[in-house]
């Protein structure tokens, strides 16, 4: 008699049992899609005050890249787009509807890319309304996508950035817009955060890069679209990595930092050399944190998530009827991965409290997060030390009151203790012991 056959089957029975086993096992499931987003032409740009003429050019394309992470607890939408800081109300209303419990836009913060809240190239059809259709559709992409996913985290470190608000012996701070000498003036956070999403066979299908700078190595004489040193930074990392991994930004308390690299002269092709060189900086710093972790397993245990607003007066205007309203979303993944979102610019202060009192091994401050229909702090939001200070960003602007980005960063982390178990909305029996 030929078992052979027989055999085959067994075979197959046997590896199918362990698929679903090890599908079974997976408390995370992940999916991702990207789509482009560059603009037309002529279309007005954002970032820059003196800049009056639209864009005439595009040297490289702007893309929303979207990673789904779903567990039986919650679905989230992380959305990294080339965009400089815009909100979508539209697009959180839909996502209910979804399946998706927390959509978090994620803005690059790129200075060469469009003003989305433009009426062009029509009031009827502004680019905003395309982008969010595009959006829309990426996402309904990557949930037809999903797949058993691990996720571990990991750090590196490169200074690329300067505080723009240099400290000065008599307790002020003032601004350098431009660095020509590369001076390394801080305080700033170098610490470089890579969050690996894997599939069970091990193959990287996404990469989340969390780092602190303004993206404006191009200038305001600059009129070519560009996602500036983040594009090149998620262009390398992904063309190293291969055709199916996706690499998403997330900007971390860039507020206050500039890059050392900068492009000021008339907007020649010239001016896109130091784009690259610190993309791909950053890029080589992401690939040795990865290839530092190639030993190191993903998990895939746990993603809770919780959302959380304050309300706050106007800094400039306190009496005003209306207070303001600002979200800050927590993420916790394998109970060792931390994430505190931000709206508008926080200071790079922000994310160094988060990481150190988070508890956790890897901690990171989203920056220049959408994360729920909200106000804005147009735009930033300084710590109060550095608005003592003064200088831009922290004692000319931002309409959020003193003490909001602490508040948020508290309520955050609140969020982060709660879904470990570690807080609660009652009293609780504690542990006494004796004297060693």
């Amino acid at each position: 008699m030929n078992f052979k056959p027989l055999l085959n089957f067994a075979l197959l029975v046997v590896f199918g049992l362990l698929g679903l086993s090890a599908h079974a096992q997976s408390a995370i499931q992940a999916g991702t899609a990207q789509v482009e987003i560059t603009p037309p032409l002529g279309c007005p740009m954002w970032g820059y005050a003196s800049r009056q003429e639209g864009a005439n050019g595009v040297h490289d394309p702007l893309m929303a890249k979207v990673l789904i992470l779903h567990s039986t607890e919650t679905t989230i939408a992380l959305v990294s787009w080339d965009v400089c800081e815009f909100q979508s109300p539209g697009l959180h209303q839909q996502m209910k509807t979804r399946g998706i419990d927390h959509l978090l836009l994620l803005c690059s913060h790129t200075h060469a890319g469009p003003a989305l809240d433009a009426p062009f190239p029509s009031p009827e059809q502004p680019w905003k309304k395309t982008v969010e259709e595009r959006i829309l559709k990426a996402i309904e992409e990557a949930q037809k996508n999903m797949f058993p996913a691990c996720i571990a985290a990991g750090e590196g470190s490169i200074t690329l950035g300067y505080n723009r608000l240099r400290r000065d012996p008599d307790g002020l701070a003032t601004t350098l817009f431009n660095n020509p000498e590369r001076i390394p003036f801080g305080p700033v956070d170098p610490t470089v955060g890579v969050i690996r999403v894997t599939d069970q066979a091990g193959v990287i299908r996404a990469v989340i890069v969390h780092y602190a700078c303004h993206p404006v190595v191009l200038g305001p004489n600059n009129l070519k679209i560009s996602a500036d040193y983040v594009g090149a930074m998620y262009r390398t990392v992904e063309k190293e990595l291969g055709n199916q991994a996706l690499c998403l930004f997330a900007q971390g308390g860039a507020g206050d930092i500039n890059p050392l690299f900068m492009s000021r002269e008339e907007g020649r092709e010239e001016d896109f050399g130091p784009v690259e060189k610190m993309g791909e900086l950053l890029a080589k710093e992401v690939l040795s944190v990865l290839e530092q972790m190639k030993k190191v397993p993903g998990e895939s245990a746990q993603l809770r998530a919780s959302l959380d607003t304050v309300q706050v007066r106007h800094r400039w205007e306190p009496d005003k009827d209306k207070p303001l309203k600002f979200g800050t979303t927590a993420v916790l993944i394998n109970s060792t991965i931390g994430i505190i979102t931000l709206p508008g610019e926080p200071f790079h202060k922000f994310q160094v409290d988060v990481r150190k009192q988070a508890g956790l091994p890897h901690a990171y401050m989203f920056g220049y997060c959408d994360n729920t229909e909200q106000d804005w702090p147009d735009y930033y939001l300084p710590d109060i030390e550095s608005a003592a200070r003064g200088g831009y960003g922290a004692g000319d602007s931002g309409i959020a009151e003193l003490g909001t980005g602490e508040l948020l960063v508290n309520r955050g982390l609140i969020q982060l203790y709660t879904l470990r178990g570690l807080l609660h909305d009652r009293p609780q029996p504690f542990r006494v012991g004796r004297p060693y």
